[in-house]
C-alpha cells in the first residue's frame, strides 16, 4: 500500500524468494512491515526491513526474539508442498526464519498514518492471539489476514480459540458499513465482505454442536473440518 509519504507491505511471506527487492520495485518511499500475525509464513523476510509492526503478544514477541528453526520450516519443503521450481540461490539445507527487530509494538485502534492513508489496526484474536485486520475507511478495504480468506480456516493451532474468533466476527461485523471489500492473505486476492456473516453463523453452529464434519487425525490430536462453499473450518476434539 502506497502513501505520499510511506509505503507498507502487508506481511513478508515464507522467505522464498526475495520480497524486499520485489516491493522495491514498486516505490522508493520508505517500507514498513505490518504483520497481520507472527505465524512463520506471515514473518519470514521481516529481518531484511528496518521498519517492522506487529500486534503486541507474549508470543509474538517470542517469535520476533527467536525466529523460526530450521526444524520448524523444514516440513514446508516436502514433497507435495512446493508448486513452483525454488528459487536459484535459495538453500533448502538452511531454511529457517531469523529473528527481527520491532519498531512498532502495535495496539488495537492504533492507526498508521502513510500520508494521504490511514489504516487503522483492529485486534482480531482466533486464529492466533496475535491476529490482526487491517481498515482503511477512505478506500472501504479490509485487510483480514488469517482471520478470512477463501479455503480452510486454521482454528486447531496453538494459540487458536474458536470464542475469540466468533468475538472478532462480531467485531467487524459491527464496523460492517466501513468496508466494502476483504483483502486476505491467502488464496482470493480480494473477497466481497458479505462472507464473513456465513463464517459467523458456521462458527456460532461449530460452537453449538452443529454442522457436519470429516474427522482426521494429525500426529496426537483429532481434527473436525467444516466444509462450506468457499471456506472450512478445521477445529480441534482434544
Amino acid at each position: 500500500m502506497l502513501g505520499k509519504r510511506k509505503a507498507v507491505l502487508i506481511d513478508s511471506g515464507l522467505g522464498i524468494g526475495n520480497v524486499k527487492k520485489l516491493a522495491e520495485e514498486f516505490t522508493r518511499l520508505p517500507i514498513t512491515i505490518v504483520n497481520t500475525h507472527s505465524h512463520y509464513d506471515h514473518v519470514a523476510q521481516n529481518y531484511m526491513f528496518s521498519e517492522v509492526a506487529i500486534f503486541d503478544t507474549p508470543s509474538a514477541r517470542q517469535v520476533a526474539k527467536n525466529g523460526y528453526s530450521k526444524t520448524d520450516m523444514f516440513h514446508l519443503l516436502a514433497d507435495g508442498m512446493l508448486h513452483k521450481p525454488l528459487p536459484g540461490d535459495f538453500d533448502p539445507e538452511n531454511y529457517h526464519v531469523p529473528p527481527f527487530n520491532v519498531t512498532w509494538w502495535l495496539k488495537n485502534g492504533d492507526v498508521m498514518d502513510l500520508g494521504d492513508r490511514k489504516l487503522e489496526v483492529m485486534h482480531t484474536p482466533g486464529h492466533s492471539s496475535d491476529s490482526i485486520c487491517l481498515l482503511d475507511r477512505n478506500a472501504k478495504l479490509l485487510w483480514t489476514g488469517d482471520t478470512f480468506y477463501t479455503g480452510a480456516l486454521y482454528l486447531h493451532l496453538p494459540g487458536s480459540d474458536l470464542d475469540a474468533f466468533i468475538s472478532s466476527y462480531e467485531k467487524l461485523i459491527a464496523v460492517y458499513p466501513l468496508y466494502e471489500k476483504l483483502m486476505p492473505s491467502h488464496n482470493e486476492p480480494s473477497v466481497d465482505k458479505a462472507i464473513l456473516k456465513e463464517v459467523l453463523e458456521a462458527t456460532k453452529d461449530i460452537k453449538a454442536g452443529k454442522g457436519e464434519y470429516t474427522e482426521d487425525i494429525e500426529k496426537a490430536t483429532k481434527l473436525r473440518r467444516y466444509d462450506y462453499t468457499l471456506f472450512s473450518i478445521i477445529t480441534k476434539t482434544c
